[in-house]
């Protein structure tokens, strides 16, 4: 066989098993996946884990992920209140960096929507712009609880046995 095919076969299946896109778990975020090649939307069909994170409704958190093959394009985040479905953007990072070897580091804050969920799913597509009249995605989530800002229940009033207190 021909050297030339070999290293050709080599480096071409080398580069189908490296990453392109994740997201990076932390306490706030508890991620379905470290595997960073997911192309099917919204989430891959992966399941959901067990223990989300629980986060206050409208928090802000920071967001990591980490993209290991460049290019071009942006990460887009989105929010579901209801698992999988219905998502809304929350924001959008233009993918800037090149030249650089990669893995590549980013982060950014996220506002989470002041809803309570118990299965709330956050988002990450990373939208490739090389073909912009068919962009290619990869696909990352997390899984997270929004619990309603706590508020100090009503004291209740003195209950009193006393007939001699009014």
């Amino acid at each position: 066989m021909n050297f030339s095919l070999i290293f050709l076969f080599i480096f071409t299946m080398g580069s189908l098993s490296l990453a392109h896109s994740r997201l990076k778990a932390s306490d706030s975020i508890k991620i379905r996946s470290m595997n960073p090649g997911v192309k099917t939307g919204p989430c891959g069909g992966l399941a959901r884990v067990a223990q989300p994170a629980v986060l206050k409704a409208g928090d802000t958190v920071t967001v990591t992920w980490e993209e290991t093959i460049y290019h071009p394009g942006r990460y887009e985040f989105y929010f579901s209140q209801s698992g999988d479905s219905n998502f809304t953007l929350l924001k959008t990072v233009p993918n800037g960096v090149n030249n650089t070897p990669v893995p590549h580091q980013f982060s950014t804050t996220l506002a989470l929507p002041n809803v309570a969920c118990d299965d709330c799913t956050l988002q990450m597509i990373q939208v490739m712009t090389e073909n912009p009249n068919n962009p290619s995605n990869y696909y990352s989530c997390a899984d997270m609880q929004l619990k309603a800002i706590g508020t100090t229940p009503p004291t209740p009033a003195p209950s009193h046995t006393d007939p001699n207190c009014p």
